[in-house]
């Protein structure tokens, strides 16, 4: 291979988790071969010129949910479109979910789901889920572990739809998980909670995607995280809350040792858009809560409360929730992954928070809780070139045009963004 094959990014601010640092970063072949303050290129390497600029490991989304089946349909983007959408946004890895369905092996959800990522336009890894307990299931963590899948998530609710382990079974397998050096992620929603709270409201066609909420109150995250502090304790298996909302479940998971997921979607809203016009394409479980919960969690990400930011990515378009469903019919799920990265930053620009802290959320500490670091998640010598080059000037609000001519409904249309460089 010859030297025309390198390139070098030049006179642009590296951003990684430890700091930021004016760096000359060459890459050869996908690579980071040097980044270095300065440094002498082969002859014919294709400089790039980044000076104002800075340059972000590429963005890790560690929760999405691409071509997925919900309710009654799918969710609208497979991973062709996904991918496509999440590049332009910065996003250069996903990690998605398997489905298990009736009669497979978690083996063999591993290798469809697998199999469907291939038309992907970036990194995709996998989480398993285990939405049944089998003994036959659980002898399969060792091996997936051994082969590289290390995370496995289960759900404390959805029995109606077949997905709910009780936290006996739970414990059984987190045992298992943490023994073999995995990591347990777990959608913590207390079951028996959300039942008694639907109960009252379901079966009467009620169509105000208010009662969504209402039938999944913020205390059935806290109840559920409570349990999951404990089966961590008594397991010593790692434990990962995924979409973590309330104030409350917040402050229980780090006092018991979790690792906290939030996503952008209980950052930016709050219940009231439910009484707006599209309010049922706001319904996603858990839902939406209050603004006290919001700050709770804002404060976390500065305070080192919660550790990853993930998108939920699961959209639909709005003719998939028309109205006049009764809100237990409406599909869980919506969009974010093309803008979560360009509205962070905003955000995180206009209140001049640390830029590292950002990396941190959505790229480092990602890579390191799902054994992608160094590999992936940082700008240094021999890590992948997985890098985002952000002109802090490219600002302008979220528009349908930024959707690259997906039909998907995307709620943070008119935020402010900050886009990756064209």
């Amino acid at each position: 291979m010859n030297s025309t094959q390198y390139t070098l990014l030049k006179n642009g601010t590296v951003v990684n988790a430890d700091g930021e640092r004016r760096t000359q970063v060459l890459i050869r072949d996908r690579k980071i071969v040097q980044a270095a303050p300065t440094l002498t290129p082969p002859a014919d390497t294709n400089v790039i010129d980044c000076s104002g600029k800075y340059i972000f490991p590429g963005i890790i989304d560690p929760h999405t949910h691409m071509g997925i089946p919900i309710k009654n349909g799918w969710s609208a983007d497979d991973f062709e479109s996904g991918t496509r959408a999440a590049l332009k946004a910065g996003v250069t890895t996903i990690l998605d979910f398997t489905i298990l369905e009736p009669g497979q092996t978690l083996t063999e959800s591993v290798a469809k789901r697998l199999k469907q990522a291939e038309k992907s336009h970036i990194t995709v890894g996998l989480h398993c889920n285990i939405t049944r307990y089998e003994r036959s299931l659980l002898k399969e963590i060792p091996a997936l572990i051994r082969q590289g899948i290390k995370s496995f998530k289960v759900f404390t609710t959805y029995e109606e739809a077949g997905m709910y382990l009780t936290y006996g079974q739970i414990k059984k397998i987190a045992r298992i998980i943490g023994k073999h050096g995995g990591l347990l992620m777990v959608h913590a929603e207390d079951n028996d909670i959300i039942k008694a709270a639907t109960k009252q409201f379901s079966g009467r066609s009620l169509t105000h995607p208010k009662y969504h909420a209402l039938s999944r109150p913020p205390e059935s995250e806290r109840v559920a995280v409570e349990k999951m502090v404990e089966i961590h304790q008594q397991t010593g298996c790692p434990v990962y809350i995924v979409h973590l909302n309330t104030a409350a479940g917040l402050e229980t998971a780090k006092a018991g040792g979790l690792l906290v997921e939030t996503c952008p979607q209980y950052l930016f809203f709050n219940d009231t858009v439910y009484e707006q016009p599209d309010g049922r394409m706001y319904v996603i479980s858990p839902p939406l809560r209050k603004a006290v919960d919001q700050i709770a969690l804002w404060e976390g990400l500065l305070n080192g409360q919660v550790d990853t930011i993930g998108t939920d990515h699961c959209p639909f378009r709005l003719s998939d929730k028309p109205e006049g469903l009764p809100f237990e019919q409406i599909p869980n799920g919506m969009g974010g992954i093309e803008t979560a990265f360009p509205i962070m930053l905003a955000k995180w620009l206009q209140e001049e928070w640390p830029l590292p802290r950002l990396v941190q959320l959505m790229s480092t500490h990602a890579a390191r809780i799902f054994g992608l670091y160094p590999q992936k998640g940082v700008i240094k010598a021999g890590s992948d070139a997985d890098v985002v080059i952000i002109d802090p000037d490219n600002r302008r609000t979220v528009s349908q045009s930024d959707l690259d001519g997906r039909d998907a409904w995307n709620g943070y249309l008119g935020l402010e963004a900050v886009w990756p460089a064209g």
